[in-house]
Formats: C-alpha cells, structure tokens, sequence
C-alpha cells in the first residue's frame, strides 16, 4: 500500500493556511478543480453553461458513479506528523492557541481519525469526523468570537 501522508501533506497545508486561489486557472493548480473542470468566466454565462453541460450529460446516457470503495487515510501516524508540526508552529510564536486546535482538527478528520496507518476508510467515515469537528469548533468560544469579528468587521480575527 502506497504512503499517503505525502498527498494529504500538501492538501493539509493548503486548508489550515487558509490558501484560497485568486483565480480558477490558480484553482486548477493547486488541485481545488479538476483538470477537465468547466470555467465561465462571465458569470451571466453560468446558467447557460450548466443547461448546456446537464443536457449533453443526458445526451450521453450519464449515470453518477456508484459509491467510492474505500481507501487508505494517514490514521494516528499522520497525525502525529502533522501535530508535530503544528508544535513547532504554537511554539515559535507562528499561530496561535486556537490555530492549533482548529489544524488539529483538520488533520485528525484529513488522516481519518484514530485508526491505524493502514486502515481503509470510505466516505461517509471522513464526513461523520467532518461533522463531529465541525460541531466542536462551533461550539467553541474562540470559534464565535472569530466569527462575529469577521460578521461585524470583515476582517478575520486572530485569537
């Protein structure tokens, strides 16, 4: 079974950065599109495009792909890695307290939780950690008060 802790290392960092892409062509880049992804860069064009692409799909006799085996995740090891890092980061003064339970997050729910390096995980058991974070971190005092700084001034707020 091949390492994947290399290909979530690079997803990891573009999440808990919060790297966003200035453009659809950077998007494709850093791998938020997919290569063969449609972009209409007028946005009074998209309906348009989204009739044209559902009829052709139709057309063609499209049906969406059965549910997605299983496959390897990173478990305790990759996230120990990432924790790691993330140590390194709290410590030298580079995010904050909150920063670092929020990348935590991310990594356990991207690594697929508390399981072995070599489990196999499916879909709906990355999206239940997903949702189970996700409750936590809103539910989080410093979470809310990110939020409604960003509500009240637009801004995001470092805590």
């Amino acid at each position: 079974m091949a390492d994947v802790f290399p290909f979530i290392k690079n997803w990891f960092l573009n999440v808990a950065m919060a790297n966003v892409s200035k453009s659809a062509l950077e998007a494709k880049q850093m791998g938020y599109l997919r290569a063969a992804d449609t972009i209409v860069f007028n946005n009074h064009e998209l309906l348009w495009t989204a009739i044209g692409q559902a009829y052709a799909l139709h057309a063609t006799g499209y049906r969406p792909p059965l549910r997605p085996p299983s496959f390897a995740v990173a478990g305790r090891t990759g996230v120990a890695t990432i924790k790691a890092q993330l140590v390194n980061m709290r410590d030298g003064g580079f995010i904050s307290p909150h920063d670092f339970f929020l990348a935590s997050g991310i990594a356990e729910v991207m690594c697929g939780g508390d399981v072995e390096s070599t489990a196999q995980a499916d879909e709906q058991w990355l999206l239940d950690l997903e949702r189970k974070f996700f409750m936590q971190l809103v539910n989080h005092p410093k979470s809310q008060e990110r939020m409604m700084g960003m509500m009240q001034t637009g801004k995001p707020v470092r805590n």
